[in-house]
């Protein structure tokens, strides 16, 4: 059901309002798309710490690799890119 909820998400739109935004910059492999599979798959899941966020990730990884999320994000990186970037990102998708 979470795959098909993605199919929905148009990569050249989230590409376009990321651009908007300059919130690409610096960044090498966790994308705004990346980042926003993360996020909804938080949200379906209902996780409420980025530790339950990882190992959850981790727990259905041959189900995310479906999802065209390539790796597997770290904690740190997790972390560091919800400090980063703006909701108004997000919000804007």
């Amino acid at each position: 059901m979470f795959n098909q909820l993605l199919m929905f998400l148009d990569k050249s739109e989230i590409r376009k309002i990321a651009k908007k935004h300059n919130s690409e910059r610096y960044v090498k492999k966790f994308t705004n798309y990346n980042h926003l599979v993360v996020m909804l798959f938080v949200a379906f899941e209902g996780y409420h710490s980025i530790r339950e966020v990882i190992l959850g990730l981790l727990s259905n990884a041959h189900k995310l690799a479906h999802s065209s999320l390539s790796y597997l994000v770290k904690r740190s990186t997790f972390s560091e890119a919800n400090n980063r970037r703006r909701s108004k990102v997000l919000e804007d998708i």
